[in-house]
């Protein structure tokens, strides 16, 4: 998180990865980051989106890595449960590649070679 400072913008302190075994032994792969809903994150729900939306299945024989990166609440940002900033409450640049959230899980790409 730029900064440091997760929990201020909603971001939770982990992602989950999914990566299928061919991916693992060197096929090309690409990436796609699958955003949860509202009331999703692991907080709420534990890793159930990442095991039970069927991207991992899909990306087994479409070699894709899937990245699932979390919210957490913020009861001082205004989101109680855990949703992605839409509306802004992280800043007027929240749909824009500077908002806070979108920088975060560009570097959570950059990290992963992307």
């Amino acid at each position: 998180m730029p900064g440091g400072l997760a929990q201020w913008y909603s971001m939770g302190s982990s992602s989950f990865l999914y990566t299928p075994d061919s991916c693992a032994a060197g096929a090309a792969c690409k990436l796609v980051v699958a955003l949860h809903g509202c009331l999703s994150d692991n907080r709420f729900v534990g890793d159930r989106f990442a095991r039970e939306s069927h991207l991992n299945e899909y990306a087994d024989t479409n070699k894709l890595v899937i990245l699932y990166p979390q919210t957490d609440i913020s009861l001082l940002r205004g989101n109680p449960q855990g949703c992605w900033d839409w509306w802004g409450y992280t800043g007027g640049d929240y749909a824009q590649k500077s908002g806070p959230q979108m920088r975060a899980i560009l570097n959570e790409v950059h990290a992963l070679g992307g």
